[in-house]
């Protein structure tokens, strides 16, 4: 009978007892030998090639769904603080046994023998050869941005929100500015459930004119009008057993709403010139920057067609209140398009670097993308930054309505640091979002303070900044 084969242990935990028992554990057996994590744990399995991780889980950690996501046919036996969320959290992301802190010497035994004994009957060479490929699929479809709804306590709710909901073939309504992620966030549910292997089809109700929308959606029969000389499903049929992604849904004529709403309702609808309907399976996504709301009371947007596509609603957040991801974000698009472009750009410099993240990016992400790509194209980050302050000006110069001072007028020819910059485009910025939340509320500072999530007392010293900054411009004027 031939030898058994020794199994292979990599111990990645930092718990100094656990490490101990389980590294006393694993030698007692003598058929598993241990194997320790270098500076880089990818490069270490890789390298490696160990039958089974033993990793320690902590809150909000990114390291187990990237492992699975590279080794997903890899066991990975999770050593986690007591807290119920982690342990979902283990269990969702196919965790092979889980080990409790502090952990006990019985509980080592009964939950890593079974997984040891799968190993030794299975064969681990098999394992790496069939299926171990050391591909980055993360577990949910972020569109390669980095530390999408990751980065904050805040995204991460919104993350656990739509694992919850993507199980699920609820409605999602996700709601936000434009260019903040909101097909991101579509994808994310998308790839998170049971679908993920059926079409995922999008529609942007802006983009098409309404009279076209309909045929794009629902389809129609040869002859249904003048030109249809053949038959064309729509959408929906395209999506069936999938998802349909409907973007700027507030955007649709009220007309088209009645024919969706019964889709939603039904799963049925007819394609233009047809006599009978068609059934369909499909989830429906929806997304829009407009207030619903508004629209519904402006005779603009179904009321009903609005409770039923508001099952759950997802709202991303602007990316001026997500500013510890500008940085991440711009690395990325600067090493996207260097790629793309076959260029290569030095990073922007400190100074730049924070003039960026107090630019408040009306447009958003997509604004930042753009930014970096000119960037690669022109390798000039001056003319990065003057571009910026430009954009600044003009976006608070969008009003008419200006209870406070004139935009300022950066001074490109004097030089002036880029820093300094930065923080008066940021300024301008605010003092545009105070002026236009005075003008909606009529000057009730309280519920513009509300409205604006600062104190009240911050928001009377901002008032003051502001006052004392017109009464200079007004001497100055003057003399």
């Amino acid at each position: 009978m031939p030898e058994q084969k020794q199994l292979r242990a990599l111990l990645a935990v930092q718990d100094g007892k656990a490490r101990s028992a389980l590294r006393g554990y694993l030698r007692a057996r003598r058929d598993v030998a241990e194997v320790r994590p270098g500076k880089d744990i990818f490069e270490t399995v890789r390298a490696q090639k160990p039958d089974l991780i033993i990793l320690e889980f902590e809150p909000n950690s990114r390291l187990l769904p990237s492992l699975r996501g590279a080794f997903r046919a890899l066991p990975i036996v999770v050593v986690a603080p007591p807290v119920a969320e982690l342990a979902f959290e283990a269990a969702r992301l196919g965790a092979a046994a889980l080990l409790t802190l502090p952990i006990a010497e019985r509980e080592v035994a009964s939950q890593l023998s079974p997984v040891l004994l799968c190993l030794a009957g299975n064969g681990s060479e098999v394992l790496w050869d069939a299926d171990l490929v050391p591909l980055p699929v993360p577990a949910a479809d972020n569109q390669g941005l980095p530390e999408a709804f990751t980065s904050s306590p805040r995204m991460m709710a919104i993350r656990e929100t739509i694992e919850k909901v993507a199980t699920t073939n609820a409605t999602v309504l996700i709601r936000g500015e434009s260019g903040v992620g909101k097909e991101i966030a579509a994808r994310m549910v998308f790839s998170l459930s049971h679908r993920r292997d059926k079409p995922f089809v999008k529609v942007n109700c802006a983009a098409i004119p309404n009279d076209l929308l309909e045929s794009e959606l629902f389809g129609y029969e040869a002859g249904a009008f003048t030109g249809a000389q053949r038959a064309k499903p729509g959408k929906f049929e395209l999506a069936d057993g999938g998802t349909l992604f409907l973007d700027e849904i507030g955007e649709m004529h009220p007309s088209l709403q009645a024919k969706l709403l019964h889709v939603l309702q039904d799963g049925e609808f007819a394609r233009l010139g047809a006599k009978s309907d068609t059934a369909v399976d499909v989830r429906v996504l929806c997304a829009t920057n407009k207030l619903l709301e508004q629209r519904v009371g402006e005779g603009l947007f179904r009321e009903d067609l609005f409770y039923r596509i508001n099952v759950v609603t997802v709202h991303i957040p602007p990316l001026r209140e997500r500013r510890n991801e500008i940085s991440v974000f711009i690395r990325h698009f600067i090493e996207k398009y260097s790629g793309v472009y076959e260029r290569t750009v030095p990073p922007f410099s400190e100074e730049t670097m924070e003039a960026m993240i107090r630019y408040p990016w009306p447009g958003n992400i997509r604004e930042l993308e753009n930014l970096c790509k000119r960037y690669v194209i022109v390798g000039d980050s001056t003319q990065i930054v003057r571009e910026l302050s430009l954009h600044a000006v003009e976006h608070s110069a969008a009003s008419e309505e200006s209870p406070v001072a004139p935009p300022i007028a950066f001074p490109v020819s004097s030089e002036p640091s880029l820093l300094e910059i930065g923080r008066q485009a940021a300024w301008q910025a605010e003092r545009h979002a105070i002026q236009e939340m005075l003008v909606e509320t009529r000057w009730n500072r309280r519920e513009a303070a509300r409205r604006l999530r600062v104190s009240y007392k911050a928001l009377l010293n901002k008032i003051k900044q502001i006052e004392e900054g017109n009464s200079d411009q007004d001497r100055k004027s003057g003399s």
